[in-house]
């Protein structure tokens, strides 16, 4: 026992423990860089795409006025010009059993919509949601439809608030008479939780709020009637008018009594 003790003490290399530590402690250190490095990374990727993210919300809605205008305002972080699409839908119900290939947007009705420009990271709109129908009752776009006014309507309203990267258009100014085309906007590329993907697979970016909205009431002075309000827009053309007889010449007719009193000429007596 005194020998094997006395060789392990004899075996114990103080160098060799020396590397050993520093192998240990320099192991260490790399070990500390490194996650340090990887959560440098990580947060510098986090900022980046906290950077891109497209901000587009709804701050504030409410009626204005009545008559079923409703003012809808909000702030993003798109560039200035771009132009967002503002939409009332209500939607609706239907008892009848749904097909596969059923038009989606027959259980929708989109009450009004407007588009607009961004201005200084804001934008509003006032959209109107009521339409005045020809005995002048007011009512809502799928109440003038015979094919969906019998459906069953949602007691909300939903208005939506869209940027679609694919409907930028130029602006067109004139200035000192002449008109000048401005670029569209450009603008970042889409991330964030509001982005969406179309059944084509291009991007757009959509927010959106309910309120409880009731149906419309009440009566105002009925519109006047134009052309375009009839037939579906034809107007009536489909009545046949009467053609125009072309006039013809009357002569005058002769008068058999004379008219005058003087006295007749030799010529002028029976021979």
């Amino acid at each position: 026992m005194k020998f094997d003790s006395l060789s392990k003490y004899s075996m114990y290399n103080p160098f060799l423990a020396l590397n050993s530590y520093c192998f240990r402690k320099y192991t260490t250190r790399s070990l500390l860089t490194v996650i340090s490095l990887v959560l440098v990374v990580t947060n510098y990727g986090c900022t980046q795409k906290a950077q891109n993210e497209v901000k587009l919300e709804i701050k504030n809605l409410q009626p204005a006025g009545g008559n079923g205008v409703y003012k809808v305002a909000g702030s993003t972080n798109l560039p200035e010009s771009s132009q967002v699409a503002i939409t009332a839908v209500r939607y609706l119900s239907s008892n009848e059993t749904q097909t596969v290939d059923a038009d989606l947007d027959a259980d929708r009705s989109i009450l009004d919509r407007k588009i607009v420009e961004v201005k200084q990271g804001q934008w509003e709109a006032d959209l109107n949601i009521w339409q005045v129908s020809p005995d002048g009752s007011y009512k809502e776009t799928w109440q003038k439809n015979q094919l969906t006014s019998k459906q069953t309507p949602q007691n909300e309203v939903t208005f939506t608030v869209t940027f679609d990267p694919q409907s930028q258009v130029p602006r067109t100014q004139n200035q000192n008479s002449q008109t000048s085309v401005d670029s569209a906007p450009e603008f970042q590329s889409l991330e964030g939780k509001l982005l969406r993907f179309t059944n084509q697979g291009e991007r757009y970016v959509q927010a959106s709020q309910s309120i409880s909205i009731p149906l419309p009431f009440g009566k105002t002075v009925p519109p006047q009637q134009l052309a375009e309000d009839v037939n579906d827009g034809w107007g009536n053309r489909y009545i046949i008018q009467p053609e125009t007889v072309a006039s013809t010449f009357t002569p005058p007719q002769v008068s058999k009594s004379r008219q005058t009193t003087a006295p007749l000429s030799t010529s002028e007596f029976l021979r």
